[in-house]
């Protein structure tokens, strides 16, 4: 497994876990690349989880639920990983270009 597909699974699985609201942590990421890795799973987590009308938690990849917290959790772990792993690799890549050039733009 390459750098790059570690760092994503491990955002894949904080974004899962921010988007039905379980605690998150980014630990073992290096700190250059953690504010990237962190915008990388805010983004993410908000195109996972949908509320209905009455509040409850549904998967927004598929539409199934209802689910609790943690039941959504394991669901999409299980069915969408690697689909979600996909898009935060994409993700970061966008978030580290963008603070590349960024940064190049400044000096």
């Amino acid at each position: 497994m390459t750098s790059s597909e570690r760092i994503a699974k491990k955002i894949a699985d904080a974004a899962i876990r921010r988007a039905v609201g379980l605690s998150v942590t980014l630990d073992g990421l290096p700190d250059s690349i953690r504010g990237a890795a962190e915008k990388a799973v805010e983004e993410l987590a908000t195109s996972l989880v949908s509320l209905d009308d009455r509040g409850i938690l549904r998967c927004s990849l598929c539409g199934k639920g209802p689910f609790t917290r943690k039941g959504l959790y394991l669901h999409i772990k299980r069915v969408h990983m690697d689909l979600v792993v996909s898009m935060a690799k994409k993700l970061f890549e966008e978030k580290i270009w963008s603070a590349k050039a960024e940064i190049t733009l400044r000096t």
